[in-house]
């Protein structure tokens, strides 16, 4: 009798939690991934302390558990911010801006992108607010770039230029070449290669809290990631 009042309670109260366990881990890992940004690599677009969303079925739908591609929605487009697993170590997860996808000429001129030949166009900002909690703030150039029509900040560094020239060198069929928003203080593409398709987790769409040593940045919260 005391065996058949177990297994009763067990599944009238315990299996419905474990079926909501697995269901949530399951959208967890298809749907949503949550990311700390840890470095300034790509300032002021997302800083350091800002937790944000990534859409993982954002490019592809994957079984649960697995990195079992079920189907593609889209591909990468210039311009998006992507989550990904670190090509040198994978275990590791990385926020870039994809500059360059597959079949593209990239270039890098005197810190101008060149897709394909064609100068990206970029213009010095001199409303200057998006700069606020950045390091040497005033060492620094705020460009407003578009990216083949995405429209997105850029920093360079006036002291510390980092690889303003580089290829051109053409992105192979499945993968990506990705760039820090703040250019001349990423480590991307143009120090450890590209990103294979297969290691992308999702595209980064908005930020839902924010932090600076433990103090609050309210004014980030629910901030679209362009």
């Amino acid at each position: 009798m005391e065996d058949k009042n177990l297994k009763k309670s067990f599944r009238e109260n315990w299996l419905p939690l474990i079926y909501l366990i697995v269901g949530l881990l399951a959208l967890r890992w298809t749907v949503v991934e949550p990311y700390v940004v840890p470095t300034g690599s790509m300032e002021p677009t997302l800083k350091p302390g800002d937790r944000l969303y990534a859409l993982k079925c954002a490019y592809d739908v994957r079984l649960p558990f697995t990195d079992i591609v079920l189907f593609k929605i889209k591909a990468v487009k210039r311009g998006d911010v992507i989550l990904f697993r670190y090509p040198k170590d994978p275990s590791v997860t990385y926020v870039k801006r994809a500059a360059g996808v597959a079949g593209d000429t990239v270039e890098m001129r005197d810190g101008v992108v060149y897709i394909n030949n064609t100068e990206i166009q970029k213009a010095p900002m001199d409303d200057r607010k998006v700069m606020y909690d950045i390091e040497r703030e005033g060492e620094k150039t705020l460009y407003l770039e578009s990216l083949t029509g995405v429209k997105h900040y850029v920093i360079l560094d006036n002291e510390i230029p980092f690889k303003r020239n580089f290829g051109p060198i053409t992105v192979p069929p499945g993968h990506v070449f990705a760039v820090g928003d703040n250019r001349d203080n990423s480590s991307d593409s143009r120090v450890w290669g590209f990103v294979p398709e297969e290691y992308l987790k999702g595209q980064a769409m908005f930020i839902w809290y924010s932090s600076k040593d433990w103090s609050p940045r309210p004014e980030r919260i629910g901030t679209l990631i362009q």
